[in-house]
């Protein structure tokens, strides 16, 4: 059984999407793409059938198709189109649970509306509608000042749009706290599944917070030399701050083609974890994210303290090479592409999210296992 709380990530989404960001680093703004080896478990048609001179030969179980008498298994395809699949598996759960939690609100606040003699309309109206505060001109002026493109528009142009946003988003954020308190007071329990993806988490990787005993595990794949991984640290602050050993956090690299820089600081992190200081200097790799040529990396290294000679042989020896290769299939046959991607629990969230995003998730795992 999962406790699912209303959804409140609408409100921050539209607000990123009214400022023009995008939210992850990638040639498909990080939705997903690519393949994949081990370690993610994903679902398998049923056999097909081939067709050879006529007749309808079945194929051997697991096999999608043979050429030249060579198969080509569920499993390869699984594989090539991991990213689709990916995308395409967290769509249907997406569409499902807004779908739920609708049928669900709308029962809830029809139900609310009968025991006040009402109908839905006058109910919804005096209960959320009119309790909303209309924004003023100063909220929506101050609310455009934040965003990036005001330097080069002009509140007057945007202004209606705007205070229409805020006015939706203030609504938005009151039906959520009325529907929420009727939830409370219903007792709903939710069974809907959340669609998880098996990334394993293996010796070598660097965690940090309350360990793989943690109830909230946190894989995150991510690019030195990517912005909006940058960006994303803020919102990952933010969860340790407000749940401290509840949640563990792995990091993984996922260095994107286009960063020349990136893999070989990929390699320098864990040269310094031999040492006890990879978050040390994966904090000192974002700092100088747009200085990360090779011959910059010795000096951000004796900065944390690091024995030189003997990171100077594990950089120079290429000894991480491996691992951060292996990372990067980890996180393709999980459907990775962009980066900063996340599992939470298994459960895929992607991009450089605000805290609220991650809470949501977080929140509803610790419901599920009677922690909240």
């Amino acid at each position: 059984m999962i406790r699912i709380p209303t959804l409140r990530s609408g409100a921050t989404l539209s607000a990123l999407l009214l400022a023009g960001l995008l939210v992850a680093c990638g040639g498909d703004a990080g939705t997903t793409s690519s393949a994949a080896p081990s370690g993610v478990k994903t679902a398998t048609a049923a056999p097909a059938t081939a067709a050879s001179s006529g007749d309808v030969i079945p194929t051997p179980a697991g096999n999608a198709a043979l050429v030249n008498g060579e198969p080509v298994t569920y499993a390869q395809v699984d594989e090539a189109a991991a990213a689709q699949l990916t995308r395409f598996k967290t769509e249907v759960y997406n569409a499902r649970k807004g779908a739920l939690n609708k049928l669900i609100d709308d029962q809830l606040i029809e139900a609310a509306a009968k025991a006040a003699g009402q109908d839905v309309e006058a109910w919804v109206k005096a209960e959320i509608d009119e309790k909303v505060k209309t924004p003023t001109d100063e909220d929506g002026q101050a609310f455009w000042e934040k965003n990036p493109r005001s330097r080069n528009i002009p509140y007057e142009r945007v202004q209606e749009k705007v205070l229409e946003h805020l006015a939706g988003q203030a609504k938005g954020e009151r039906r959520a706290e009325v529907v929420d308190g009727l939830r409370k007071n219903a007792g709903v329990e939710v069974y809907l599944e959340p669609l998880r993806f098996d990334v394993a988490i293996a010796d070598g990787d660097h965690g940090k917070g309350g360990g793989k005993d943690a109830p909230i595990q946190i894989v995150e794949f991510s690019d030195f030399q990517c912005g909006f991984c940058n960006k994303v640290l803020s919102s990952l602050k933010e969860v340790e701050a407000a749940y401290g050993d509840k949640v563990n956090v792995t990091f993984k690299h996922f260095p994107l083609g286009f960063h020349k820089d990136a893999p070989k600081a990929s390699e320098a992190s864990l040269c310094a974890g031999d040492q006890g200081k990879f978050w040390e200097m994966h904090d000192a790799l974002f700092e100088n994210q747009k200085a990360l040529g090779i011959d910059k990396l010795p000096g951000y290294a004796e900065g944390i303290g690091l024995d030189m000679a003997k990171f100077q042989s594990c950089l120079d020896g290429g000894t991480y090479t491996e691992q951060v290769a292996a990372d990067m299939a980890a996180g393709s046959a999980a459907g990775v592409s962009g980066t900063p991607a996340f599992f939470i629990n298994g459960r895929f969230v992607n991009g450089a999210l605000p805290f609220e995003a991650f809470k949501e998730v977080i929140d509803e795992e610790l419901q599920a296992k009677n922690l909240l």
